[in-house]
């Protein structure tokens, strides 16, 4: 699925169903979610993985931090109660909007809509940590790939990236997941078809690849993170940007 698509799919869930298109649970479908437990969710999200990061010497502080993916800023808030600034960055003009309708669940958060592969935005060496969860997975792998590269871009010296994506299907039938993609979008291209969630993967040591020699940057810890269902193997990836 090609950015344009993804926007395309983004704008039309959101403008349904903004909080369970960012958190997809089944029982909270059709705008039962409450906006409270939604946001709640995010903070006990980012209380996890700071109690996590811990052990591995990893602190949630700094000048600054970028939640990518951010969609009506569910992580980008509990985030800039940790960091002097929070960023948050989306694909979905609606989801930044419905965002910053909310921004006094934070303190200085700053959100910006991003159409295309490039986070020209972001100063080079200016992040401190970035993090995405259950963000990836709805992107094609070569998006993917050009975005770790602007993150690295934008990381400091010592800055860490941590986010979770699949590895690889394990469910049954592969090709007919693929085949009903494939009607999915004939269906939208000829305007009978709704907006859907298409998932990727890019396999485990095919990143470490990329990511360790593509962009020098060193994998801290990894684990399973089933965010992506139960038929995909998924993990949350913790990586830093060597000191010079």
């Amino acid at each position: 699925m090609n950015l344009s698509r993804l926007q395309k799919n983004f704008e039309s869930l959101a403008a349904e169903d903004p909080l369970w298109t960012v958190l997809s649970d089944n029982s909270k479908k059709g705008g039962l979610w409450d906006p409270e437990e939604f946001y709640q969710s995010g903070e006990d999200e980012i209380v996890s993985l700071e109690q996590r990061l811990a052990h591995f010497g990893i602190s949630l502080s700094g000048a600054q931090a970028l939640d990518f993916g951010c969609g009506v800023g569910r992580l980008t808030f509990p985030l800039s109660r940790r960091f002097d600034t929070a960023i948050g960055v989306d694909i979905s003009k609606s989801m930044i909007a419905e965002a910053e309708n909310n921004l006094g669940r934070g303190k200085s958060c700053k959100f910006f809509l991003n159409t295309n592969d490039s986070l020209s935005f972001l100063e080079a060496n200016s992040l401190d940590f970035v993090y995405s969860d259950i963000v990836f997975q709805h992107i094609a792998p070569r998006y993917s790939k050009r975005y770790f590269a602007e993150i690295a871009r934008a990381l400091k010296p010592g800055g860490t990236f941590a986010f979770q994506l699949p590895s690889h299907y394990t469910g049954p039938s592969y090709f007919r997941k693929r085949f009903g993609y494939f009607l999915k979008r004939l269906q939208q291209a000829t305007g009978s078809g709704k907006a859907y969630f298409e998932m990727n993967g890019i396999p485990l040591p095919k990143l470490l690849t990329f990511m360790e020699q593509g962009l020098s940057l060193q994998l801290v810890a990894l684990w399973d993170y089933p965010a992506a269902g139960e038929n995909w193997q998924s993990y949350l990836y913790v990586f830093r940007k060597p000191n010079k």
